[in-house]
C-alpha cells in the first residue's frame, strides 16, 4: 500500500481520536472545529454527524444545525430521519414553533418509520404546547426597535422580528427596514424585508442587491411568495415528486422553498417547462432515478450554482 495512503489514514485516525477526546471532555467548540476539518477530507459517518449536531447544540449554534441539516437533505445523502429530527430540534431551540408544526404535519402524511413518527409527534407536541402557552399568556407589546437594536440582533432574531411585524401589519418600521434593506446582503433576510415593505404598502422605489445584481423594486407592486413563476414551478415539481418518490417529498419541498426565499423577487431566467425539467432531473438524480425528459443544461447549471450559493451563505 502506498505510504501516502497509509499516512493519510493515520492522520484521519488521529483526528477521530482527538474528536472523541473532545467529546468526552465536553469541549464542544474544539469538536466542531475538528469536525469541519475532518469533513473536508472525508465524508463522516452518521454517528459522527450526530455528535456534530449535539456539539453545535451545546454551543448554541442552532442556525448552523438548521443550515447543515437542510444541506444534507437537499444533497440526498441519506439518513433523512436523523437530519430532519435535528432540524426540528434546531427550530424548537429558536422558538420557531410554527415552522416545526408545519414540517411535522407534512412528515406525518408520509410513509415514515414508526420510531421516527413517534419522535416527530413528540417534537410537534412541544411546539404546539409552546404556541398555545403564548396564546394564553397576556399579549405583551413588542418593545420599540430602533436602528441600533436592530443591528445588534442575530440573524434569526431579525427574521423573527420581521415575521412578527409582517403578521401584525405594523407599519411603524417602514423607514427602518427600507434603510436596512438597501445594504442587506443576506438573501433570505432581504426577502422578508421586501415582504414586510409590501405588506406596509411602501410605494417608493428601492434599490437592492439580489442574485449578484443591483435591481430597483417598488415593494407594494411585488407579488406574494404564494404567487409568481417560482411558485408554479414548485407546484409542478412537487406533484411529480410526490407521485414518484413520496418519501423524498419533504426534502424536495425544503429545497424548493429555500430557493424561492433566496431568489425573491427574482424569477428563474428560463421558461417554466425548462425549470420543471431541470429541477426534476436534479431531484430524481439524487436518488439515482433518471428523468426521461432532457433538461436544458443551462437551467440545470443555474440550479446547481444556486445550491452552491446557498450552501456558502
Amino acid at each position: 500500500m502506498d505510504d501516502k495512503v497509509i499516512s493519510h489514514r493515520r492522520f484521519l485516525g488521529k483526528m477521530e481520536r482527538d474528536m472523541e477526546a473532545d467529546r468526552q471532555n465536553d469541549d464542544h467548540a474544539a469538536f466542531v472545529d475538528k469536525f469541519r476539518r475532518y469533513e473536508a477530507l472525508l465524508e463522516p459517518d452518521i454517528g459522527l454527524i450526530e455528535q456534530f449536531y449535539r456539539a453545535l447544540s451545546a454551543i448554541g449554534q442552532h442556525d448552523e444545525i438548521i443550515d447543515y441539516a437542510l444541506l444534507q437533505m437537499n444533497a440526498g445523502r441519506g439518513h433523512y430521519d436523523v437530519h430532519m429530527r435535528h432540524l426540528l430540534e434546531g427550530l424548537l431551540s429558536q422558538e420557531r414553533y410554527f415552522e416545526v408544526v408545519e414540517f411535522s404535519d407534512h412528515l406525518m402524511k408520509e410513509e415514515i418509520p414508526h420510531d421516527f413518527r413517534i419522535e416527530v409527534a413528540a417534537l410537534r407536541h412541544r411546539a404546539k404546547k409552546a404556541i398555545d402557552e403564548k396564546k394564553e399568556a397576556p399579549m405583551s407589546e413588542m418593545p420599540e426597535v430602533d436602528a441600533d437594536s436592530y443591528n445588534d440582533m442575530q440573524s434569526y432574531e431579525r427574521m423573527d422580528f420581521l415575521k412578527r411585524i409582517i403578521e401584525e401589519a405594523d407599519d411603524r418600521y417602514r423607514e427602518l427596514i427600507r434603510n436596512a434593506a438597501a445594504g442587506e446582503d443576506n438573501p433570505e433576510l432581504l426577502t422578508f424585508m421586501l415582504l414586510y415593505l409590501r405588506t406596509a404598502g411602501d410605494g417608493n422605489v428601492l434599490a437592492i442587491h439580489k442574485m449578484g445584481e443591483r435591481i430597483e423594486v417598488v415593494p407594494s407592486e411585488l407579488h406574494d411568495l404564494e404567487e409568481g413563476v417560482f411558485r408554479s414551478i414548485s407546484a409542478r415539481v412537487m406533484d411529480e415528486v410526490e407521485d414518484r418518490i413520496p418519501q423524498f417529498a419533504e426534502s424536495a419541498a425544503a429545497m424548493l422553498m429555500s430557493h424561492m426565499l433566496y431568489c425573491y423577487p427574482v424569477e428563474p431566467p428560463f421558461e417554466t417547462e425548462d425549470m420543471v425539467a431541470a429541477y426534476l432531473e436534479e431531484i430524481l438524480g439524487m436518488v439515482n432515478i433518471e428523468y426521461e425528459v432532457a433538461a436544458k443544461p443551462q437551467a440545470v447549471s443555474w440550479i446547481r450554482a444556486l445550491e452552491q450559493s446557498i450552501a456558502g451563505e
